[in-house]
């Protein structure tokens, strides 16, 4: 019998299946680089939240926190700390889709990544001013 060429077929088998589980490792590091970046969201915009006690500038704070996610894709929830001392309490999701093209031909999943951060608010939300009657 004649061996010759049987480490060039092995090697040739055996190199689809070593490449996929490459980027499959490439692919679970960038999950867990974006599941950072949402936990800094959140802790950016319970901080903004705690200091300036207005939930547009905490929702602001979380997009420009973002780093590599699409911030119009997070869902950011507040919770409704109104005086100092209080606990504001952010709560972002996000969907995270696999980003490496042949991973995410061969697994089509959505992984739901979640992100909590509260923060005691440094002053009292401000109250509307009252609207002037006609």
């Amino acid at each position: 019998m004649n061996d010759r060429g049987q480490a060039t077929l092995e090697a040739a088998l055996a190199m689809p299946i070593v490449l996929l589980a490459l980027l499959l490792i490439v692919q679970v590091g960038i999950v867990v680089r974006d599941a950072l970046a949402l936990a800094e969201a959140a802790r950016e915009g319970a901080r903004a939240m705690s200091v300036t006690a207005a939930d547009d500038d905490a929702r602001a704070a979380v997009r420009r926190a973002a780093g590599p996610l699409d911030a119009g894709r997070i869902e950011v929830d507040i919770s409704s700390a109104q005086v100092r001392g209080d606990a504001a309490t952010i709560d972002l999701s996000y969907v995270e889709e696999l980003r490496i093209p042949i991973v995410s031909k061969i697994l089509a999943l959505h992984l739901p990544l979640k992100a909590q951060a509260t923060m005691r608010l440094e002053r009292d939300r401000p109250t509307p001013p009252p609207s002037p009657s006609p």
